[in-house]
């Protein structure tokens, strides 16, 4: 028996009551310029990357440690971006650059944090044995391991950067669920506090002086795909963009079933959907990697989010310069295409 006053209804319909695709009308370049153009213009509000308090324009950057991996140094940097606000990023430096290098931000999705995609343990040292959930491929190493400089911060609610109460519960814990609730008084959300992190992590590597900002990259998986979205939304130094397990719709995925509360943010569904954001990348280059097992991003979300993609890059005479890797996989990276195009 149903019940009759249940919300099921209501909220079941939200979405397509909301919703209004901004590529309807978008037949030609100029119209697709257009609605490219007002999603990354209603980005800016959607983030609000201005309201972030304590933010500073001069960054202490500071040295703790560095490690040779081999083929590349790995640097642990202590950055101060904000007041009160400490965050560690792992700069990857390859050993053998001989001019300019491509140079990627690398940014992790949910687990125990950025060593994830470092393949390291707590004690800085590399892992002997694989153990815990793989699904991140160490994908920050190898890109490193393929000559291009890497910046991977641990993520505002992950790893290092958890509430105090949260180191005390199992490693893999994360303080999402906390910061994403008391964030929303301030106007803001985990996501923006990511953007942000990914922002200031793009500084760093450009002001390295092999860093090839013409090839600047940005990889996420994940959580570490919505972050990569979304700043490459709002800022378009970003010229190379990897989004791993996270393109599809709200309605079959993020609305659809439970997901970690930083995946939501106010407003969004009036600007777009996740397609159509990342339609507002275009004519950058764009690759997407969906696994066809993946539980949390369905292929019946994942293959129109694809399809859309490619006809708006297609009006914009960029076809070219998006991938789409669908793979016979789970939730994870992939890496056969990614890899290579994030580091030639």
């Amino acid at each position: 028996m149903k019940h009759p006053f249940a919300i099921n209804s209501y909220m079941n319909s939200l979405f397509d009551s909301v919703y209004k695709d901004p590529f309807a009308d978008a037949y030609d370049r100029d119209s697709a310029v257009a609605a490219c153009d007002r999603i990354k213009h209603e980005a800016e509000a959607i983030f609000a990357l201005d309201k972030i308090p304590g933010r500073l324009k001069n960054y202490k950057i500071e040295c703790i440690s560095e490690t040779d991996r081999g083929c590349f140094v790995q640097q642990k940097l202590a950055v101060t971006y904000c007041e009160n606000l400490t965050m560690p990023v792992y700069l990857l430096m390859p050993k053998k650059i001989k001019e300019k290098a491509p140079c990627t931000v690398a940014l992790c999705g949910h687990g125990y944090g950025v060593r994830q995609i470092l393949g390291t343990r707590k004690n800085g040292k590399p892992k002997l044995l694989p153990f815990f959930d793989e699904y991140q491929k160490q994908f920050a190493v190898k890109l490193a391991e393929k000559g291009c400089m890497v910046a991977a911060p641990e993520l505002f609610g992950f790893g290092e950067m958890k509430l105090e109460k949260d180191f005390k519960i199992p490693f893999y814990s994360s303080s999402c669920k906390t910061v994403s609730s008391h964030f929303l008084p301030f106007g803001i959300t985990t996501a923006s506090m990511r953007i942000l992190q990914a922002k200031v992590c793009a500084d760093i590597l450009l002001q390295q002086e092999k860093a090839d900002a013409n090839r600047l990259g940005i990889m996420g998986i994940s959580g570490g795909g919505l972050t990569a979205l979304y700043a490459s939304v709002l800022d378009e130094r970003f010229k190379r963009i990897c989004i791993a397990g996270y393109v599809n719709s709200f309605k079959t995925s993020i609305l659809n079933m439970w997901h970690c509360p930083d995946n939501y943010f106010p407003d969004v569904i009036n600007t777009g959907d996740i397609a159509d954001f990342a339609c507002a990348l275009a004519p950058r280059v764009l690759i997407t990697e969906s696994g066809k097992k993946d539980p949390l991003f369905p292929l019946d979300g994942t293959l129109p989010a694809i399809e859309k993609i490619r006809r708006v890059y297609s009006l914009l005479g960029a076809e070219h310069n998006y991938t789409a890797d669908v793979f016979d996989g789970k939730h994870q990276v992939h890496g056969t295409q990614s890899f290579r195009i994030l580091s030639e």
